[in-house]
């Protein structure tokens, strides 16, 4: 008797998970009314999915060779995520994340890693990855075009999220006034410490970013640095949202102080998982 083939045994290996019982609850997405509503979007937390190792249960989205998730289980998460959503898996697109500022811009040859993506194809799904890093979303309900970016410290002080709304700009013809930008969950100044030479950086862009400057190793504000980053590039205050604004449920809350709700590199180590930020044009209903 033939050896199964190995497509057959990952189509029972698919079989076999979608019969899972979801672990740690129920999938729950954070939306933000900032974004219009010819838009679908979300934040994720880490509850409904099946992975099952401590650091990574139970929503985990992200797969690679230094953690140990199975690629088939978030494929499994990512299936159980669109269905919840809306969106069809098969086009969704996660960042190739190298925390630098490369964008791609979907149409043309993608970069061998990216932080960025901006498309104006409808129901096309892109997202960003993070676990303390910021996925950041961004929306031009005028020109219908969107963006996101995974932003980190490094990516922060190289740029990328203004390198995402320059492309979304000189591609597609977005007006900068009229893009909105959201700050998804994220590590706060209260748990995210830099060495000095990494914090005067931040210092360098705003002294509201680095707390306790005199220590070893000061906390550092990643997200106030990227309102102010993307102020200065043009974006309007009032259209950027994060944990400063106050007339909207706050959507970006510290992922290491949180650990009922989302994963924390700061906080598990390395084994840890991973949330995101999606975003997709909506066709006409």
């Amino acid at each position: 008797m033939a050896a199964p083939s190995a497509s057959h045994v990952r189509d029972e290996v698919a079989i076999f998970l979608k019969q899972l019982l979801a672990l740690k609850g129920k999938i729950d997405i954070l939306k933000s009314s900032l974004i219009s509503d010819c838009f679908s979007h979300g934040f994720t937390t880490r509850t409904g999915g099946i992975s099952y190792i401590p650091t990574l249960s139970s929503l985990n989205l992200f797969s690679s060779s230094r953690r140990r998730d199975p690629k088939a289980v978030v494929a499994e998460n990512i299936r159980r995520l669109g269905l919840h959503a809306g969106f069809d898996p098969e086009k969704f697109h996660l960042v190739k994340t190298n925390h630098a500022n490369d964008v791609w811009v979907m149409g043309k040859p993608a970069p061998e890693s990216y932080d960025g993506i901006v498309t104006n194809q409808v129901g096309v799904v892109i997202a960003a990855p993070g676990a303390d890093c910021m996925p950041l979303l961004f929306a031009d309900p005028v020109a219908k075009v969107i963006g996101v970016a995974h932003a980190g410290y490094k990516g922060t002080l190289m740029g990328i999220a203004m390198a995402t709304v320059n492309a979304m700009v000189t591609e597609f013809g977005s007006e900068l006034t009229d893009i909105v930008a959201v700050i998804g969950p994220s590590v706060g100044p209260c748990c995210f410490s830099l060495v000095k030479e990494s914090a005067e950086e931040f210092h360098n862009i705003h002294p509201d970013c680095v707390k306790a400057r005199g220590s070893r190793k000061p906390y550092v504000d990643i997200r106030l640095a990227t309102r102010i980053l993307l102020q200065q590039g043009g974006l309007l205050p009032h259209h950027i949202q994060d944990n400063t604004v106050t007339d909207r449920p706050n959507l970006t809350l510290c992922t290491a102080c949180h650990p009922e709700s989302f994963f924390s590199h700061v906080r598990d180590g390395n084994n840890f998982g991973t949330q995101i930020g999606f975003l997709w044009i909506r066709g006409s209903d």
